[in-house]
């Protein structure tokens, strides 16, 4: 691909760049992103799950295609945003970034990114084979349904489902819309199992590494019932890089964003004023 697809939220004011988790595009997080609207222009690159033609067997171990993908859109658009936000998969994305071209960022806010303990990653750095074939996000990823008659038949089917529980019918009903494209008179997922499974089965390894080196002001959040950044995580980041902000925010999880969009934009907006 030539040039790097992005999408355009609108607003108007400095650049803010969103970069968002495994498995969702950009446009379901619209009501996350609607506060910033009054404050920034904000827009967010298509990963390259999202490209025609991509093949999951191009992803590395620690996903630095993706941080690549993300330095050659900002130099493509000759753009060096004020603030970048990145949740999950692209935290560590706009990490590795901030870290290999510090110029092209200003301010981060990183909310709940894939920062495994250490132990974890020792253990899967020795044996690729086993994470690959017995973690059960693995698994699950690529079992996932894929596809639906109708959106209302995937909404219904969905809103069953544990992940979704905490979410408002209107944030799941983005996620039908923004998230499921028609394909062959059917309701698809627009990001490919396969790809959603091989991020899960090749976690980054250097993210400790790349966390120490970042000097930006940065915003740092977890979720207090995050299932992906543990407590012990936590605690090793606050180390690492102590003259960031450190805010847990109660009652949400890994997928805060969604879970409690308002109350997650605002506490970064409340940084980004101080």
């Amino acid at each position: 691909m030539n040039s790097i697809p992005f999408y355009d939220f609108g607003g108007s004011g400095p650049l803010l760049h969103f970069a968002g988790p495994n498995a969702y595009t950009p446009e379901t997080f619209r009501q996350f992103i609607a506060p910033f609207l009054a404050h920034y222009h904000v827009i967010a690159t298509y990963p390259r799950p999202l490209w025609p033609n991509a093949s999951s067997g191009e992803l590395e171990t620690d996903w630095h295609i993706i941080s690549d993908d993300l330095i050659r859109f900002f130099e493509q658009e000759a753009i060096c945003p004020e603030v970048a936000i990145g949740h999950s998969l692209g935290a560590v994305s706009t990490v590795y970034a901030a870290v290999k071209r510090p110029e092209l960022f200003q301010k981060l806010a990183l909310v709940d990114p894939v920062f495994l303990p250490p132990q974890i990653l020792q253990i899967a750095a020795a044996n690729p084979q086993m994470v690959q074939q017995h973690i059960p996000m693995v698994d699950r990823a690529l079992r996932r349904k894929n596809r639906w008659t109708t959106r209302q038949a995937a909404f219904e089917r969905l809103r069953e489902k544990k992940v979704f529980r905490r979410w408002s019918d209107e944030a799941l009903w983005d996620y039908v819309n923004y998230s499921l494209v028609e394909e062959n008179g059917e309701m698809a997922l627009r990001w490919p199992r396969e790809w959603e499974a091989a991020f899960y089965a090749n976690p980054p390894q250097k993210v400790w590494q790349a966390i120490a080196q970042v000097k930006h002001p940065t915003l740092a959040i977890r979720g207090a019932e995050s299932d992906t950044l543990f407590p012990e995580a936590w605690a090793n980041w606050q180390q690492l890089q102590p003259h960031a902000t450190f805010v847990e925010l109660p009652d949400v999880g890994h997928m805060m964003m969604m879970e409690r969009p308002l109350l997650v934009a605002n506490t970064i907006l409340e940084y980004l004023k101080r």
